[in-house]
């Protein structure tokens, strides 16, 4: 197929930066065999009326099978949006439907022939009223196999520090030592947004050089594929919501062991005790992070399940295989 993603290209609009779902999206399909262009909407030298008129011409004059949109925020006017349904396929896919159901992705949803949530619930309560709302969930790229890498990292984090999360990393560094990289651990302040001085250094978090944002899935992997044990909060920074986050899927190919937040939406893709490691608490999740250090045999069944389990059934071409499936495009 020849397929117009509409992707963000840098993470957070941070030049040298690539945004996680370019890989996602616009690499996967391309390495499935599609003839995939994108169209970066949030490009700084686009206003919202340039931007929306540049996108149309292109939908119109392109001859695309389907149009892929990453869905960040409202920058696509509605009646551009209906225009082009007139000559494509036009998708979208959100995020933090959990969230922003109601006040956004169900205004937006007639506006677009097909409109895909990963929530399960949002989906159930929703696919009544919109008929065109399909169920997908993230995935794995592949890339970067990490299973046989040496793993000199005890216990990791790799993510974005806000207050909540910071509070609990604090409460972990008591017992274990925590490595902690991302937006917001080590990067200059100016770049932290909310998170002030004052807030890094009440919660007592000690940020090196080496620990900031990590450009590109070729960083970030790489993190991950050298952690025994990763720290996988599901938590939202809404207070009380907990989320299948990409992160789940995409780091599954890395021979670390997934300790997560007890989450039941995550049964129906893996196994808790056999493919990863939940906890109900931070003292749980301390307790269980040295234990799985103290047994390196148990830790490395548990890494290969998870692997295994990912490989088998949760990389992005399974999702885009059942997805095209699913509206009668190839795949």
């Amino acid at each position: 197929m020849k397929i117009l993603c509409c992707v963000l290209h840098e993470y957070y609009g941070l030049p040298g930066t690539v945004n996680h779902s370019y890989n996602y999206f616009v690499e996967t399909l391309r390495e499935m065999g599609h003839r995939v262009h994108n169209f970066d909407y949030g490009h700084q030298s686009f206003d919202r009326g340039a931007m929306n008129d540049f996108f149309l011409s292109i939908v119109k004059h392109g001859a695309y099978d389907m149009v892929f949109i990453a869905l960040r925020e409202d920058e696509f006017f509605p009646e551009v949006l209906d225009e082009a349904k007139h000559h494509t396929v036009l998708l979208a896919w959100n995020t933090d439907d959990d969230m922003h159901w109601a006040d956004y992705s169900s205004q937006y949803c007639p506006h677009f022939t097909y409109m895909v949530t990963t929530y399960s619930h949002v989906y159930e309560a929703n696919k009544a009223a919109h008929p065109n709302l399909l169920l997908s969930q993230w995935g794995c790229t592949g890339h970067y196999d990490g299973l046989t890498t040496r793993k000199d990292i005890d216990f990791g984090f790799v993510g974005k520090l806000y207050s909540t999360r910071a509070k609990e990393i604090t409460r972990i560094r008591r017992h274990l030592p925590l490595v902690a990289n991302g937006m917001g651990f080590g990067i200059p302040l100016n770049l932290r947004g909310k998170l002030t001085r004052w807030m890094i250094a009440k919660l007592g978090i000690s940020c090196s050089k080496e620990s900031s944002i990590l450009a590109d899935e070729a960083a970030v992997k790489g993190i991950w594929n050298r952690t025994k044990i990763s720290y996988t909060p599901l938590e939202s920074w809404v207070e009380g919501c907990l989320q299948i986050k990409a992160r789940v899927f995409d780091m599954g190919l890395s021979g670390t062991v997934m300790l997560c937040s007890k989450n039941p939406a995550l049964y129906e893709f893996y196994e808790p005790g056999r493919d990863y490691v939940e906890f109900d608490s931070v003292d749980d999740c301390i307790s269980k992070a040295k234990f799985l250090l103290r047994h390196e045999k148990e830790r490395c069944w548990i890494a290969e399940a998870y692997y295994k389990r990912t490989r088998a059934e949760h990389m992005w071409s399974h999702r885009f295989e059942k997805l095209f499936a699913e509206i009668g495009l190839p795949t």
